[in-house]
């Protein structure tokens, strides 16, 4: 089939649409806007509040009724926000004397890390390593973080018989003295 030049011919493209809507409608003419109801509503709310302050007044009262009752709406809060802030305070004053159990531990002043896995040192690079120097013998370095490890157990073990586990003593050194405190 023989190609022709309708075919060859490219399709025409098509204007693209528009959406301009003054186009189409004639102009508008102005519009007179009024204030609306918010504006009249405000406007009639603040002659009526000032009748009703009239009204209600003082009376036998040295206030207003309105103002006896914002004061008797707040006036629980001084005790309520008291009573919080000292439950706060004793709240911080038992986390620092927690604090100062973890500081004043017996064995902070020890401080040594524990081998879970001794064969840590055996570990490395098989590669370019010296005759002789591959692996070394733990044994001894195993038996004696096996030792440590016994006379820890042994000693928390004789703390827990006799009642004298750190944690459960009393600090000397840290003593209350804020007022929010029962105690002190």
């Amino acid at each position: 089939m023989p190609r022709t030049a309708r075919q060859l011919r490219q399709p025409l493209r098509q204007p693209h649409r528009r959406f301009d809507s003054h186009s189409s409608h004639p102009p508008s003419t102005p519009v007179n806007e009024s204030f609306g109801a918010g504006f009249y509503i405000t406007l009639t709310a603040i002659p009526i509040l000032v009748l009703t302050l009239n009204y209600t007044g003082a009376g036998s009262y040295d206030t207003s009724s309105i103002t006896r009752l914002i004061t008797d709406t707040y006036n629980g809060y001084e005790e309520k926000w008291a009573q919080r802030n000292d439950v706060h305070t004793q709240m911080i004053e038992q986390a620092a004397s927690d604090r100062v159990l973890f500081l004043n531990e017996a064995s902070a002043a020890v401080r040594h890390v524990d081998l879970r896995f001794p064969e840590i040192f055996n570990t490395g690079s098989p590669y370019n390593v010296p005759a002789g120097h591959g692996s070394a013998n733990i044994d001894q370095l195993i038996a004696k973080y096996q030792k440590e490890s016994n006379e820890a157990q042994e000693e928390k073990l004789e703390q827990l018989r006799s009642n004298r586990v750190p944690r459960e003593q009393p600090v000397k050194d840290f003593a209350k003295i804020t007022p929010a405190a029962v105690d002190s």
